[in-house]
């Protein structure tokens, strides 16, 4: 099993990054209704959506979304939390990044570092490829990855935290180009201490841009925060992407 099947359906996750802010969702959101404007790009994709909070904002905000995600433990919290609320103009579903729909859309987007998880490069393109395939001709893919070079100069080696029952500690460090994250969770309510790990590949602006224009995109856009500010590799805390498939 992948480390982001084991990780991501794990109810550890959730506890981990129960504080992550719906209010920081909402000003991507702001961004993206900027630079994907509702009126020219509704029917949209939240690729590796997770529990939904970014797509249950963009449908808030009138677009028709599908959010797609691997982990079935993600999928099923953001139904329950879109009938919780009534959401509409949304739909969730269990799929893998690298198998496109038979389905075409206006824009894709990939939000807050749901990329680079495969071990293999060319399994990392196979995603791009997918979306690709399923943006109708002028559609927009917008990613939203980390800063590599930020990352290798501001690593954090280690962390530790508490929640409710539960004593975390957590070990950063880079290797073979990828930066892997180990979280071990003790407490009294489990049996013995149990590891999870996060990976994800250091890809920079020169890997995406060159990747993507082999698989036919004009990259359009390159930011650095959601506020729009120009993309600076020492400083941004974000690169944000905007590629367009021609027609």
């Amino acid at each position: 099993m992948s480390w982001f099947e084991e990780w991501f359906d794990s109810p550890l996750y959730e506890k981990l990054y129960v504080n992550r802010d719906v209010a920081e969702a909402k000003k991507l959101a702001r961004y993206i209704e900027k630079v994907i404007p509702v009126k020219e790009y509704s029917k949209i994709l939240d690729l590796g959506c997770g529990r939904g909070r970014h797509s249950l904002t963009l449908a808030d905000k009138g677009y028709d979304v599908t959010g797609i995600d691997l982990s079935r433990q993600a999928i099923q919290k953001a139904n329950q939390i879109a009938e919780e609320i009534s959401a509409e103009r949304v739909r969730f579903l269990v799929r893998d990044m690298r198998n496109p729909l038979n389905e075409e859309f206006d824009a894709v987007v990939n939000l807050f570092t749901t990329f680079g998880y495969f071990a293999d490069d060319d399994e990392n393109r196979k995603v791009l490829e997918g979306v690709y395939s399923m943006l109708r001709s002028g559609g927009l893919f917008m990613i939203d990855f980390l800063n590599a070079e930020k990352v290798r100069r501001d690593l954090v080696p280690s962390e530790t935290g508490s929640y409710e029952d539960l004593e975390y500690d957590i070990k950063r460090y880079i290797e073979d180009g990828a930066v892997f994250k180990k979280i071990k969770f003790e407490g009294e309510k489990l049996k013995k201490p149990v590891v999870y790990q996060e990976r994800v590949k250091l890809y920079d602006l020169n890997w995406f841009r060159k990747n993507l224009e082999a698989c036919g995109f004009s990259l359009e856009s390159v930011k650095g925060d959601y506020s729009g500010g120009e993309f600076d590799p020492g400083k941004s805390s974000r690169l944000l992407l905007i590629a367009k498939k021609p027609g």
